[in-house]
């Protein structure tokens, strides 16, 4: 740990313990509840947390009073539509846990949506962080180059920046030469750093050190980690060539925090964060639990928001769940997790086809600075692409895709100046503007 990390770090507990040292409590008890997963202590605080949410829900937040059942499942499924539509009717009564912030997503639809949290979310969330932060190599205090849409709602101020050693880049500023001169800048740095970023960042990344003939980015990184989305295994792939780092992805959102990670050492599994929410996996059309192993919609309950109690909230993101060995333990993991719904691709036979057909298989197309796949009719397809120069690829194009979706698919290729960034700083690669019977 390098001084200025040591310092920093040093600091940020001491404050802590100054405040009462409740953001040290709640890293205690993550870390006790996710390292000693089948330990009794750890299967019963899962569930009185659990518990005392669903009590606390339902005597004291108007949208839950009329639950009759004490169990998860006698809870109705909720969306951002459920809690834009009752805002109000979500905020707790109780006078404990009084509104101490609001965060704000536009979400991938560029849907305003906003959520309330009171002191001990915002504590628990300050402790995942800093849990799972060391499981992908970052210590508290490193300098971090954080990349996302930095706007006048989230913006740090300079000294604050400094403090935290947060390093903001834009996603909206990051063209051509702002990658170059950005990757200068992380070689003359020889600190040890963290990048955290959208996936389609390091995608970004990936193609101009291709486009420009660089080898190796020789930055000292202590850690890579997407955020969002999920890295592909290409891009993770070109990480480790350039960077000699293993870059992990991480499943959070806004409105809630951190719901699971990969591990370094792992084979691309999720850990998923049960200390501080309650996971299910529920059919496509139906609220009843999927089978293991089989893709459904990623529903989660928080158990530490208080405030606007958010039971049984679908995300809107798809994942599958399967038992693995993480952490020295049998447990259900995350194998996947991919996209919106609405946004799920499929072949002419009405087959699900994976996201990671496109990402995966895109990169030897190296003439193409962005693309975007749209699923426009039962049997019509569409590539947006944005080059420099004429693509003299299309037919391999073309045949390669057709092999994937069906011979019966129709496939149209439209160049593009740009593809537009959305309003939460990603850009969509995959789309899906037709409605599947």
């Amino acid at each position: 740990m390098g001084k200025g990390t040591n310092v920093r770090n040093t600091t940020f507990w001491i404050a802590d313990a100054l405040k009462g040292g409740r953001i040290r409590f709640h890293y205690k008890d993550v870390k006790g509840i996710l390292q000693q997963y089948s330990e009794t202590q750890s299967v019963q605080k899962r569930e009185q947390y659990l518990d005392r949410l669903l009590d606390h829900a339902r005597e004291s937040t108007p949208f839950y009073k009329n639950v009759k059942g004490k169990g998860i499942s006698d809870f109705p499924v909720i969306n951002k539509i459920t809690i834009r539509n009752n805002y109000e009717n979500f905020k707790s009564g109780d006078p404990r846990y009084k509104h101490a912030a609001t965060v704000r997503t536009s979400g991938s639809t560029g849907t305003p949506f906003a959520v309330e949290l009171d002191t001990r979310k915002k504590q628990r969330n300050s402790a995942d962080t800093i849990f799972f932060g060391k499981l992908a190599g970052y210590t508290l205090g490193m300098k971090l180059y954080y990349f996302k849409i930095w706007n006048e709602i989230n913006r740090k101020n300079p000294v604050v920046a400094f403090v935290q050693n947060i390093v903001p880049y834009d996603v909206r500023k990051l063209g051509e030469k702002e990658v170059g001169r950005t990757i200068e800048t992380l070689q003359r740095d020889r600190s040890g750093k963290a990048l955290l970023a959208y996936a389609s960042v390091f995608d970004v990344f990936c193609s101009y050190l291709i486009n420009n003939g660089i080898e190796k980015v020789d930055c000292n990184l202590k850690s890579v980690i997407a955020m969002s989305e999920q890295l592909s295994p290409s891009t993770k792939e070109r990480i480790r060539e350039y960077t000699g780092m293993d870059a992990i992805s991480r499943y959070s959102n806004v409105e809630n925090g951190i719901i699971a990670q990969q591990l370094p050492e792992g084979n691309g599994e999720f850990l998923i964060n049960e200390a501080s929410y309650y996971l299910e996996i529920l059919e496509f059309d139906s609220d009843k639990p999927a089978k293991e192993g089989s893709a459904g919609r990623i529903v989660i309950t928080d158990l530490f928001n208080y405030r606007m109690p958010m039971i049984r909230y679908d995300t809107g993101d798809i994942g599958i769940l399967e038992t693995r060995k993480i952490l020295g333990e049998d447990r259900l993991v995350f194998t996947s997790i991919e996209g919106r719904r609405m946004d799920l691709l499929y072949d002419t036979s009405g087959s699900l086809v994976s996201s990671y057909v496109i990402t995966n298989n895109m990169w030897k197309y190296l003439e193409i600075k962005q693309y975007q796949f749209i699923q426009t009719a039962e049997k019509e397809y569409l590539f947006r692409l944005n080059t420099d120069a004429p693509f003299d690829r299309e037919q391999e194009l073309l045949t390669e895709f057709s092999g994937y979706f069906g011979k019966d698919c129709s496939i149209s290729i439209e160049y593009v100046k740009e593809i537009p960034l959305l309003d939460s700083g990603k850009r969509r690669k995959v789309m899906n503007t037709w409605k599947n019977p």
